[in-house]
């Protein structure tokens, strides 16, 4: 999915949360962020610029601010423009830091945005990188449900009408929590890390056939939904059939590919008569159990194999 990320966005999203404020290049504030990395443009103001990463969020620390507050007005001035001749997203200034007039007077010329922050460099930036990782985050979408069982993020997919949104939503009465419905919107934060939240449009909201769109958080309570949660576990719904190949003792791992992440996976059948939710709790439970290194399935099978090579040394 392509990212659609401005500086005007982030100053929406995170404003109020970053303590960010905008002091100069006000009309370059649409320009967009590229790159989830920072850059310290400390060696571009020394007059290094041959690996000038210019395409990254500028960040103006203690010593960025210190080094440039230590030259003369003329050749501050000179240092800045060389710098600002390259295609910059914004400039951010840490720790209470007030910006030299003369960056804001070339932002201003050069329409490039220039924002300052209480927080200190380290933990700004902390927050900031955070963020931006989420933003570019590789991201699909997935069909299904995710819902947080026991600490466990379960994915529940299958066909439309087999009733996934059906168990989502037992599962939230029996006191666990709603993540999304219908639509995951999962990224790939890091090495086998896949998160999952619900669309911001369509956040805490269920559509159950009969009873149309459902407010979860209203019904149920704050403590019933929660903003994301790590992809453990998918468990598929499928309609039982004649023809329907289970694994019956547990011996095989099934696995399903979610942004190039495999995720271990439990395929249920779905038949008249059958408590699904209470089987979904029990997949969650036992993927902990695998979790913790132990195969319930696998033990009983080396010990049977066992007892049968005792029995034929008798």
């Amino acid at each position: 999915m392509p990212v659609n990320l401005t500086v005007s966005r982030l100053l929406e999203d995170k404003g109020r949360q970053f303590d960010l404020h905008l002091v100069a290049g006000e009309r370059g504030i649409d320009a967009p962020v590229v790159e989830a990395d920072l850059n310290r443009p400390g060696l571009a103001f020394a007059g290094f610029l041959e690996v000038f990463s210019h395409n990254r969020i500028q960040i103006l620390g203690n010593t960025e601010s210190g080094y440039l507050a230590s030259l003369g007005p003329g050749e501050r001035r000179h240092r800045l423009e060389k710098a600002l001749e390259y295609e910059i997203p914004c400039f951010i200034v840490t720790d209470n830091n007030k910006p030299p007039h003369e960056l804001l007077e070339i932002a201003n010329e050069r329409d490039i945005a220039i924002l300052t922050t209480s927080h200190p460099t380290t933990r700004f930036a902390s927050l900031l990188t955070f963020y931006l990782e989420r933003e570019f985050a590789p991201t699909t979408l997935v069909h299904g449900v995710l819902v947080d069982v026991f600490g466990i993020g379960v994915l529940i997919m299958g066909t439309a009408g087999v009733g996934k949104s059906e168990c989502g939503l037992e599962l939230i009465e029996r006191g666990h929590r709603l993540v999304a419905d219908d639509v995951v919107v999962a990224k790939r934060l890091g090495k086998g890390l896949v998160v999952g939240a619900a669309a911001s449009n369509v956040q805490h909201h269920m559509e159950v056939r009969g009873l149309g769109i459902v407010d979860v958080e209203l019904l149920f309570g704050a403590g019933s939904v929660r903003e994301e949660k790590r992809v453990d576990l998918i468990v598929k719904l499928e309609r039982w059939t004649r023809d329907t190949r289970i694994d019956r003792v547990g011996l095989d791992e099934e696995f399903e590919n979610v942004l190039d992440v495999s995720i271990r996976t439990f395929t249920i059948p779905v038949e008249p008569g059958r408590n699904i939710s209470i089987l979904v709790e029990v997949a969650a439970l036992q993927f902990r159990i695998h979790s913790q290194g132990r195969n319930p399935a696998r033990e009983l099978n080396e010990r049977l194999i066992k007892q049968m090579a005792r029995q034929r040394l008798v």
